[in-house]
């Protein structure tokens, strides 16, 4: 036990981005890049019923949550979507402005003609 790595934990009340690794029947875990493992209950995924908990969470998706929970004894950590305001929700998001002058097409525009002869050539092989 010694040996362990030593997971600094989340503090109650802070968003935090988990990627979701597995999925049961009324919950997920989500691992978070700083190592710990949070879980994400059914009754916190939204206000409003949720009848299949795996049509809105699947394995692999990102999530921006709030520590709503976290026992230091035992390292477990709860998350919760449903308890994010709606500005943290917005925060959560990264929004940044593109000049569309910076937005260079050339490559793709390059290998347009490239892509088009192999879509016709495919169409007319069968």
């Amino acid at each position: 036990m010694e040996n362990e790595k030593k997971v600094n934990l989340p503090r109650v009340g802070e968003i935090a981005t988990g990627t979701v690794v597995r999925v049961y029947p009324t919950y997920a875990i989500l691992l978070f890049e700083e190592g710990w493992t949070g879980l994400l209950h059914i009754s916190e995924l939204s206000n409003n019923y949720i009848r299949h908990f795996s049509s809105f969470v699947t394995t692999g998706a990102i999530y921006n949550v709030k520590v709503i929970s976290v026992d230091e004894a035992s390292g477990s950590v709860r998350v919760s979507l449903k308890q994010m305001s709606s500005a943290e929700k917005r925060k959560a998001f990264l929004h940044k402005k593109i000049d569309p002058k910076e937005i260079n097409s050339k490559s793709l525009e390059d290998k347009l003609p490239e892509w088009v002869k192999e879509e016709n050539e495919g169409e007319f092989q069968s």
